[in-house]
Protein backbone atom coordinates (compact mmCIF):
# COMPACT_ATOMS: atom_id res chain seq x y z
CA UNK A 1 0.00 0.00 0.00
CA UNK A 2 2.74 2.60 0.75
CA UNK A 3 4.20 2.03 -2.73
CA UNK A 4 0.79 2.58 -4.28
CA UNK A 5 0.42 5.76 -2.23
CA UNK A 6 3.83 6.99 -3.42
CA UNK A 7 2.89 6.34 -7.03
CA UNK A 8 -0.36 8.24 -6.57
CA UNK A 9 1.43 11.20 -4.93
CA UNK A 10 4.13 11.23 -7.59
CA UNK A 11 1.46 11.17 -10.30
CA UNK A 12 -0.41 13.99 -8.57
CA UNK A 13 2.78 16.04 -8.39
CA UNK A 14 3.30 15.53 -12.11
CA UNK A 15 -0.25 16.67 -12.79
CA UNK A 16 0.33 19.77 -10.68
CA UNK A 17 3.17 20.70 -12.98
CA UNK A 18 6.25 19.45 -11.14
CA UNK A 19 9.17 19.34 -13.56
CA UNK A 20 10.48 16.16 -12.01
CA UNK A 21 8.79 14.21 -9.24
CA UNK A 22 10.65 12.73 -6.30
CA UNK A 23 13.57 10.80 -7.79
CA UNK A 24 13.09 7.04 -7.71
CA UNK A 25 16.76 6.32 -7.10
CA UNK A 26 16.92 7.88 -3.63
CA UNK A 27 17.89 5.63 -0.72
CA UNK A 28 14.43 5.45 0.82
CA UNK A 29 12.34 3.52 3.28
CA UNK A 30 9.09 2.40 1.63
CA UNK A 31 7.23 2.89 4.93
CA UNK A 32 7.81 6.65 4.68
CA UNK A 33 5.06 8.51 2.87
CA UNK A 34 6.17 11.29 0.54
CA UNK A 35 3.51 13.92 0.06
CA UNK A 36 3.63 16.77 -2.44
CA UNK A 37 2.59 20.12 -0.99
CA UNK A 38 2.97 23.21 -3.17
CA UNK A 39 2.29 25.46 -0.17
CA UNK A 40 5.37 24.21 1.71
CA UNK A 41 7.86 27.05 2.17
CA UNK A 42 10.86 24.70 2.15
CA UNK A 43 12.03 22.17 -0.43
CA UNK A 44 11.20 19.29 1.90
CA UNK A 45 10.48 18.58 5.57
CA UNK A 46 10.59 15.27 7.41
CA UNK A 47 8.16 14.50 10.21
CA UNK A 48 9.32 11.54 12.28
CA UNK A 49 6.62 9.36 13.78
CA UNK A 50 7.40 5.74 14.72
CA UNK A 51 4.21 4.52 13.01
CA UNK A 52 3.56 6.99 10.18
CA UNK A 53 6.69 8.95 9.18
CA UNK A 54 6.08 11.49 6.43
CA UNK A 55 8.18 13.65 4.16
CA UNK A 56 6.41 16.67 2.71
CA UNK A 57 8.04 18.17 -0.36
CA UNK A 58 7.29 21.10 -2.60
CA UNK A 59 7.45 19.93 -6.24
CA UNK A 60 7.58 23.53 -7.49
CA UNK A 61 10.67 24.31 -5.41
CA UNK A 62 12.20 20.93 -6.26
CA UNK A 63 11.85 21.83 -9.93
CA UNK A 64 14.34 24.67 -9.41
CA UNK A 65 17.14 22.19 -8.75
CA UNK A 66 18.81 19.42 -10.68
CA UNK A 67 17.62 15.81 -10.30
CA UNK A 68 20.93 15.07 -8.53
CA UNK A 69 20.38 17.77 -5.92
CA UNK A 70 16.77 16.64 -5.51
CA UNK A 71 18.10 13.15 -4.78
CA UNK A 72 20.38 14.50 -2.07
CA UNK A 73 17.61 16.60 -0.51
CA UNK A 74 15.28 13.60 -0.34
CA UNK A 75 18.04 11.34 1.01
CA UNK A 76 18.64 14.04 3.66
CA UNK A 77 14.97 14.00 4.69
CA UNK A 78 14.92 10.19 4.77
CA UNK A 79 18.01 10.40 6.99
CA UNK A 80 16.10 12.59 9.48
CA UNK A 81 13.47 9.83 9.67
CA UNK A 82 16.07 7.05 10.03
CA UNK A 83 17.80 9.02 12.79
CA UNK A 84 14.44 9.65 14.50
CA UNK A 85 15.01 13.37 14.60
CA UNK A 86 12.28 15.44 16.20
CA UNK A 87 12.08 19.10 17.04
CA UNK A 88 10.75 18.27 20.50
CA UNK A 89 14.18 17.03 21.62
CA UNK A 90 15.59 20.49 20.94
CA UNK A 91 12.84 22.05 23.05
CA UNK A 92 14.11 20.09 26.04
CA UNK A 93 17.49 21.84 25.88
CA UNK A 94 18.46 25.25 27.20
CA UNK A 95 16.97 28.02 25.04
CA UNK A 96 20.44 29.30 24.13
CA UNK A 97 21.46 25.87 22.77
CA UNK A 98 18.33 25.00 20.78
CA UNK A 99 19.59 26.36 17.48
CA UNK A 100 22.88 24.45 17.82
CA UNK A 101 21.04 21.21 18.64
CA UNK A 102 18.90 21.61 15.51
CA UNK A 103 21.97 22.50 13.43
CA UNK A 104 23.68 19.32 14.66
CA UNK A 105 20.66 17.30 13.52
CA UNK A 106 20.97 18.85 10.05
CA UNK A 107 24.65 17.90 9.88
CA UNK A 108 23.85 14.34 11.02
CA UNK A 109 21.21 14.03 8.30
CA UNK A 110 23.63 15.40 5.70
CA UNK A 111 26.21 12.83 6.77
CA UNK A 112 23.84 9.87 6.64
CA UNK A 113 22.50 11.02 3.26
CA UNK A 114 26.05 11.17 1.86
CA UNK A 115 26.82 7.71 3.22
CA UNK A 116 23.59 6.19 1.92
CA UNK A 117 24.01 7.67 -1.53
CA UNK A 118 27.58 6.34 -1.57
CA UNK A 119 29.65 5.93 -4.67
CA UNK A 120 26.66 4.76 -6.74
CA UNK A 121 25.13 8.24 -6.52
CA UNK A 122 28.26 10.30 -5.98
CA UNK A 123 26.97 12.94 -8.41
CA UNK A 124 24.03 13.68 -6.07
CA UNK A 125 26.35 14.17 -3.11
CA UNK A 126 28.74 16.33 -5.11
CA UNK A 127 25.78 18.45 -6.28
CA UNK A 128 24.99 19.10 -2.60
CA UNK A 129 28.61 20.01 -1.86
CA UNK A 130 28.59 22.53 -4.73
CA UNK A 131 25.21 23.94 -3.66
CA UNK A 132 26.23 24.43 -0.03
CA UNK A 133 29.72 25.69 -0.93
CA UNK A 134 28.14 28.48 -3.00
CA UNK A 135 26.11 29.49 0.08
CA UNK A 136 29.33 30.13 2.00
CA UNK A 137 28.73 31.49 5.47
CA UNK A 138 25.03 32.20 4.95
CA UNK A 139 22.29 30.12 6.57
CA UNK A 140 18.68 29.42 5.60
CA UNK A 141 17.74 30.23 9.19
CA UNK A 142 19.10 29.85 12.73
CA UNK A 143 18.17 26.16 12.74
CA UNK A 144 20.42 25.31 9.76
CA UNK A 145 24.24 25.42 9.70
CA UNK A 146 26.07 27.62 7.23
CA UNK A 147 26.60 26.34 3.73
CA UNK A 148 30.32 26.05 4.45
CA UNK A 149 29.68 23.83 7.49
CA UNK A 150 27.32 21.62 5.54
CA UNK A 151 29.65 21.23 2.54
CA UNK A 152 32.53 20.34 4.89
CA UNK A 153 30.41 17.77 6.75
CA UNK A 154 29.24 16.13 3.53
CA UNK A 155 32.80 15.87 2.21
CA UNK A 156 33.97 14.30 5.49
CA UNK A 157 31.16 11.76 5.39
CA UNK A 158 31.83 10.91 1.74
CA UNK A 159 35.36 9.93 2.73
CA UNK A 160 34.20 7.52 5.44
Amino acid sequence: MPRLWRLAVTGLAALLGAGHPVPADVATDPAVQEIADVSLRDVAVAVYDPVHPVIYYNPVLMDRFSPELDSFFMAHEHAHIALRHTRSSALRTEPGRRSRVLQDKELEADCLAARRLGSAQRSATLAAVRFFSRMGNTQFDAEHPTGTERARQILLCMAE
